[in-house]
């Protein structure tokens, strides 16, 4: 990943370029295909002294634009890590928006089951059984379409649960939330 640094009204010292080159190549961790950053640091005289120092940064991946950030800030080390942590926010925003989409389909639904998940018991069945859940939920939870963990795991995860079972299954939903974070363990 290549970092661009340019200065305005102010002369970029070595050791700013390397703070900032280090720091900028650290998003490249949540985002791999990253080509390059370009980055700004500016310096203006405002009257306000929190906003001596602006970093401006433009993501660059596969040619394309897909993040913009701006910070400012009293100096110029503190501008550009406040605007790491806020890109780096954004970044993880972006990675969890994509996995949650990645989960379903074109029209909003769960992935389709696999064909063993219609054997009787399931393993969806017999699990939940194990953990005390009553016969009851667990058809409605095959009736609404949840035949897998997998499933069962992608709508408490995107907190869809609750709506995805309807109104009046809050004790159950909460009871089922619990089963999936003993199994995580």
């Amino acid at each position: 990943m290549d970092v661009r640094l340019t200065g305005k009204n102010m002369v970029l010292g070595d050791d700013i370029e390397q703070y900032a080159t280090r720091k900028f190549r650290k998003l490249a961790r949540h985002r791999p295909d990253l080509d390059r950053v370009d980055v700004e640091l500016t310096r203006q005289t405002t009257r306000d002294v929190q906003d001596h120092y602006v970093c401006q940064a433009n993501l660059i991946a596969r040619g394309r634009l897909i993040l913009r950030g701006e910070e400012r800030a009293a100096e110029p080390r503190v501008s550009i890590d406040t605007l790491i942590d806020h890109l780096e926010q954004q970044l993880q925003r972006q990675h969890e928006r994509v996995e949650s989409l990645r989960r379903l389909t074109a029209q909003g639904h769960l992935p389709p089951s696999p064909p063993e998940a219609f054997v009787h018991p399931s393993t969806l069945e017999i699990i939940l059984a194990d953990f005390g859940i009553d016969e009851a939920l667990i058809a409605h939870l095959e009736e609404r379409g949840v035949r897998t963990m997998d499933q069962l795991r992608a709508l408490v995860d995107d907190d869809r649960l609750g709506p995805w079972l309807g109104p009046g299954y809050e004790r159950q939903t909460q009871a089922l939330i619990e089963v999936i974070e003993k199994l995580r363990l």
